[in-house]
């Protein structure tokens, strides 16, 4: 049953960070429309956005593994005594990045959260780099170019002169 506790928690966290991270997007393109700033700056702004709506979405998972190790006793976690808040968004930020360190890692029914925050984390990480670069299309511009400088025309071959 702890099983299906697990996959269901787990279903529920990625249903989460996929709507934060929806609305995101939708938020960022709509102010995007509105930023009376440079495309250069909009673009950094978009960054940051998608740079918190990644946090945020990790500390959703980070809450669903306390949720899952304390309220639902579905694991623990091996290799600290005790998950701090800090510790739980600290391996919850190593999952969604697929970064896996391993110092930390769960046991028991967790470990299906474990495994899937990573799909989610490495799908939405992706979402927003195509958002990034449909959005770079739209604001940035290049400085516009000026012509290069017409080549110089190389001087007339001289006369040819007859052999006998």
């Amino acid at each position: 049953m702890a099983d299906v506790y697990a996959l269901a928690l787990s279903l529920v966290l990625i249903s989460a960070a996929v709507m934060i991270h929806f609305h995101a997007l939708r938020g960022l393109s709509r102010a995007q429309d509105q930023w009376a700033v440079s495309g250069r700056l909009k673009i950094l702004l978009v960054i940051f956005g998608l740079i918190a709506a990644h946090i945020l979405e990790a500390a959703v998972f980070a809450a669903g593994y306390a949720l899952g190790e304390h309220g639902l006793s579905l694991g623990t976690f091996v290799g600290t005594p005790v998950m701090s808040a800090s510790q739980l968004f600290y391996f919850s930020i190593e999952a969604f990045t697929t970064q896996g360190v391993g110092d930390v890692y769960p046991i028991g029914p967790l470990r299906l959260i474990a495994s899937l925050e990573p799909l989610a984390g490495l799908i939405l990480i992706g979402w927003s780099g195509s958002f990034t670069f449909l959005a770079m299309g739209l604001d940035w511009r290049l400085s516009p170019r000026t012509k290069a400088p017409a080549a110089a025309t190389p001087p007339p071959p001289p006369p040819s002169t007859p052999r006998s």
